[in-house]
């Protein structure tokens, strides 16, 4: 099985992102793909190298996550990588644990045009963020309870 076509998407992923468990992971799927003798072939590293890669002994460098992910597609990157690390992988959260504000705002902006992501950040605003959203269109919370009584009358 040789490198796969069509992998534009290896070079939007931040390598630097990904956590040891996925670099292993990423490097046992290819193993499983090609075989031992294929993966040392097509990573171009030696077998004592795949063993301590695979057993987490040492870390995987970069070079070798960027030769692997060649031969494995983009559903299979997104199957092994989820979570956190995806919005690693992809530049949202950077190394230092900030994030990229501007990206994540494009991201948001698509709802604008597509209307199962609008009703998805909707559904998740209403359910994490009720109360702040209340706030923000001024609307008067649940907890407070208006009676009417005798001292309001005699108010003046």
């Amino acid at each position: 099985m040789g490198e796969l076509k069509g992998d534009d998407w290896i070079y939007r992923i931040d390598i630097k992102g990904l956590s040891d468990d996925v670099r292993r992971e990423i490097v046992k799927r290819v193993k499983d793909k090609l075989g031992y003798s294929g993966a040392l072939e097509a990573l171009g590293i030696a077998r004592g190298s795949l063993f301590n890669y695979l057993h987490g002994i040492r870390r995987v460098p970069d070079d070798v996550i960027r030769k692997a992910l060649h031969y494995l597609d983009e559903s299979e990157f997104n199957q092994i990588v989820q979570g956190f690390d995806r919005l690693r992988a992809v530049g949202i959260v950077r190394d230092d644990g900030s994030i990229d504000y501007s990206l994540i705002l494009q991201a948001v902006a698509l709802a604008s045009k597509d209307e199962y992501l609008k009703q998805a950040i909707l559904r998740f605003a209403v359910e994490h963020f009720r109360e702040d959203l209340r706030r923000m269109l001024g609307l008067v919370p649940t907890t407070i309870k208006l009676t009417w009584d005798q001292g309001f009358e005699e108010f003046q």
